[in-house]
């Protein structure tokens, strides 16, 4: 109900008004984040934050760390905080949007994330697998496995129609939604009455059973037998499904009916233990990175979830192994550019803390090489286990929306790596999350069912840069990037001054770049 949301922020910013204390102690803490963000973006020289004076970010309390056994709740503590300022603060340059309660379709709690599931066939892990009951492909449809009366159910939910449910008794250890069509992929113990009859396998087979099936014409598109058993499947385009085996990836079209998965690479020893949670391809589908997670239990004196991501090369044939838990590939077109400039971006969390990178992929001469960056990722003291869990990258802005296991959003600037914002999201842990594409922002499902998107607000986040992170640079990049408005007098400033001086070449160069087009006018052409 956003008129709900929209009453009780008013509520609360009448609230704040009329206490004075309250009022100071929040602006205090909006210029302690202000302070630690302007000194964010040297984070690179290796510093600690304690060693450069930073400061938490507002609503993190000075606590010591009381233990990893108190970390969750030191987060919704801390998270209570968070979420009024975020309520109060006006200027803050995202807007988060509450899409739906999944609880209010009738969807069980116990449905909600992941589950302990004894398979009847070994993985890597043994014959305990980490089974996740809800999927999220893309920001168009969610898909949850759930048991209503002792029947297996698949549910579909439309995000344009959340009202009207489709339910369908499937039994199956995985499905995923076609990101923009009705289509279901499901595998494993497949038993569907989609047709008025059933689809069985035998028990032999159904680990290894794949199946891709129209919903709206009710056929099957596409079947297979896997000669193994696949561990975890995502859609990675819209004809295309990639799929995790314990020792292979392969690449699953659904473009004609016959043709078998087909091998991409093998998968890297470095992988061998891990949980797959991830896994990404650039658009030509020439870079791919699989990304897994494992606890780490043979370093006691290393972070507790290690981390382990497999970079993989089609053009060159070979695979890179990478210390991560996060990544994602981007595009971006830099000022003085002729070729966009294709980069890979990953996050990691060691005991030393978290480090988010930016690297290049597919240099294209005679174009600058993209200097590498590699900044902090700040983490609370009273969140000592917390790591990076997912990244989206808005392609309208360059902007980097990293997620971590206790819901912190951090954004990032993709050229620059300058932390832009960070906050609380939600007091639950964020498991799945997808772009929005709507609005170039990230969406995602909490433990509680609650479905959030995370989006820039493009009226405010370049005053925020110029106000709170005093980074003229950044502003002026970002607006003319994303055509934002925000940076006009720094445009036209700098315009007149460069014209003044009789650098009309660069003068021009600013007018090209000027957002939305405020100095490409005839008076400015004719000048």
């Amino acid at each position: 109900d956003l008129g709900a949301n929209v009453r009780q922020k008013a509520k609360n910013i009448s609230n704040l008004l009329s206490d004075p204390a309250h009022l100071q102690e929040e602006r205090r803490a909006r210029e302690v984040m202000r302070n630690r963000m302007i000194r964010g973006h040297n984070s690179e020289h290796g510093e600690d934050d304690e060693d450069r004076g930073h400061a938490p970010p507002p609503g993190t309390s000075s606590r010591k760390n009381r233990g990893a056994d108190s970390d969750e709740e030191e987060c919704h503590e801390l998270y209570a905080a968070d979420g009024e300022t975020a309520l109060v603060d006006a200027r803050k340059p995202i807007t988060i949007c509450e899409h739906l309660q999944l609880s209010s379709l009738a969807i069980q709690p116990s449905s909600i994330g992941f589950q302990n599931e004894t398979l009847n066939y070994p993985c890597a892990l043994g014959f305990i697998m980490m089974s996740q009951t809800l999927t999220l492909e893309s920001d168009h449809f969610i898909c949850v496995r759930e048991k209503v009366n002792e029947q297996n159910q698949v549910v579909i939910i439309d995000l344009a129609d959340a009202n009207n449910v489709l339910r369908r008794p499937i039994s199956a250890d995985s499905v995923i939604m076609h990101p923009h069509k009705k289509i279901l992929a499901f595998k494993g113990d497949v038993m569907c009455t989609m047709q008025r009859r059933e689809l069985l396998n035998p028990p032999t087979l159904a680990a290894r059973t794949l199946k891709i099936f129209n919903i709206e014409t009710k056929q099957i598109v596409k079947s297979h037998v896997n000669t193994e058993v696949v561990v975890f499947w995502k859609w990675v385009s819209d004809t295309t499904i990639g799929m995790v085996t314990d020792t292979t990836m392969y690449h699953w079209t659904i473009a004609d009916q016959t043709s078998p998965p087909q091998k991409v690479f093998d998968r890297h020893p470095t992988l061998a233990d891990a949980q797959i949670i991830n896994y990404r391809v650039t658009a030509d589908e020439r870079w791919l990175v699989l990304v897994g997670i494992a606890l780490n239990t043979t370093n006691p004196s290393a972070f507790k979830v290690k981390g382990a991501m497999q970079l993989f090369s089609r053009d060159g044939g070979v695979s890179q192994p990478i210390e991560g838990h996060a990544a994602s590939f981007a595009e971006l077109k830099l000022d003085g550019h002729q070729n966009v400039t294709k980069l890979f971006t990953y996050a990691v969390r060691t005991t030393a803390g978290a480090k988010l990178h930016v690297v290049e992929i597919n240099h294209t001469a005679p174009d600058p090489v993209f200097v590498k960056k590699a900044v902090d990722v700040f983490s609370p003291p009273e969140a000592p286990n917390d790591f990076p869990v997912d990244m989206q990258v808005s392609k309208k802005h360059g902007i980097i929306f990293l997620v971590t296991k206790y819901s912190f959003i951090h954004l990032y600037d993709l050229d620059s790596g300058t932390c832009v914002y960070m906050n609380r999201i939600s007091g639950d842990t964020i498991f799945v999350t997808a772009e929005h594409e709507a609005t170039n922002g990230i969406i995602g499902v909490n433990k509680k069912g609650q479905v959030l998107s995370v989006s820039i607000d493009e009226q405010t986040i370049i005053p925020y840069i110029l106000s709170t992170l005093n980074n003229r640079e950044l502003a002026f990049k970002l607006a003319s990037r994303a055509n934002l408005p925000g940076a006009d007098d720094l445009y036209i400033k700098q315009y007149q001054k460069l014209f003044s001086s009789g650098q009309y070449s660069e003068a021009a160069k600013v007018a090209a770049n000027s957002p939305r087009g405020i100095l490409r006018t005839a008076q400015v052409i004719e000048s």
